[in-house]
């Protein structure tokens, strides 16, 4: 590794930037900074205003203080998919029009507005039957193309843009390696929820649950403005765990308020443990949860009673060493930190 890598995060609600160094025989966050996404410039997972996002990501880096200009980033939430499937033995020619045929169901958009990728996990024999285990990507073109262009107009260079399953892969590496690991990425548009297995993506799946509905109840329960509903959120919002309620009669409505939104959550992620399961799978051994949201007071304890698993809050701060990084901010940026790593090899 020569010098730093760098990790671009660009969220609807946040933009992160993570720069990695070499510390003996580990790594350690040189710098990192995490900035409001101005509203409404990223959209469905896609870059909506393009000059006011190009000056937010400028905002990053300068209050970061990172002056490599070279990122690896990733897309994530509706903006792409990702599937593990099965195909017959075919030749490699066949594979490719074949996995492109699987993803157009996914992402039905134009064909030559659709990216595509895959990796061959494994060819093995079924009785006298081939099969191909193929794990792949795709995006939008366009999408792909809005966020690159964006990032030039803002003097950044994307050197790599993959997805945002695999850099919370690497982020949480040393966690992967033993079972089935749950990690759940609580963003404001959306809950990416991945299942990793000995080291292998197996589940990913994005659903429409996440910050910015719990922004919403908490301004419908208080008559609020979105950016004054989200300062209450992030003050008085406190996950409804036992029957304890809060003696603020403001913080009472707004755990009232929440509650259903989380309740959604925990929902999905415990049919994305379940649909995991049902494949023979061995059992989730635990679950981490990443992103803004993660940070909710008592929401690992709810979480952990309702799915039945130990669930921890996964902080990159805790787990490797920082020299400037915003105080609480390790949730946040663990994918930023995970991007970062892809190009940190010795």
């Amino acid at each position: 590794m020569a010098g730093t890598v760098v990790g671009l995060d660009i969220g609807s609600s946040t933009i992160k930037v993570a720069e990695v160094a070499r510390a003996s025989r580990d790594f350690r966050i040189a710098r990192a900074a995490v900035v409001p996404t101005p509203y409404g410039a990223v959209l469905e997972g896609a870059v909506a205003n393009t000059e006011a996002l190009k000056d937010a990501i400028s905002a990053a880096f300068q209050q970061a203080g990172i002056r490599n200009r070279r990122v690896n980033t990733a897309l994530g939430g509706k903006a792409v998919v990702v599937r593990e499937i099965q195909l017959p033995g075919m030749p490699d020619e066949e594979l490719a029009q074949a996995v492109r045929f699987e993803a157009e169901r996914y992402l039905p958009v134009s064909g030559e507005n659709l990216a595509v990728d895959y990796h061959v996990f494994e060819r093995a024999k079924q009785g006298q039957r081939e099969r191909t285990e193929v794990l792949f990507v795709a995006a939008r073109r366009d999408v792909v193309d809005g966020f690159v262009n964006v990032m030039r107009q803002a003097g950044v260079t994307p050197e790599v843009m993959e997805v945002t399953s695999f850099a919370l892969m690497r982020a949480f590496q040393k966690e992967t390696s033993d079972g089935a690991l749950l990690i759940a990425d609580l963003g404001a548009e959306s809950t990416d929820v991945i299942v990793v297995h000995d080291g292998r993506l197996r589940l990913s799946r994005s659903v429409p649950v996440g910050g910015n509905m719990l922004t919403r109840a908490v301004a419908a329960a208080l008559d609020l403005e979105p950016t004054a509903a989200q300062v209450v959120k992030e003050e008085k919002a406190v996950a409804p765990l036992g029957r304890g309620v809060p003696e603020d009669p403001t913080a009472a409505r707004v755990v009232e308020a929440v509650a259903p939104v989380i309740g959604d959550m925990v929902t999905e992620i415990r049919r994305s443990v379940e649909f995991f399961q049902s494949r023979g799978s061995d059992r989730v051994r635990k679950a981490i949860l990443v992103g803004g949201t993660a940070r909710m007071p008592n929401l690992p304890a709810l979480f952990a009673d309702e799915l039945g698993l130990p669930v921890e809050v996964g902080d990159v701060l805790v787990a490797m060493p920082a020299d400037h990084a915003p105080a609480g901010s390790g949730p946040v940026i663990a994918a930023a930190v995970g991007l970062a790593l892809r190009g940190a090899e010795p």
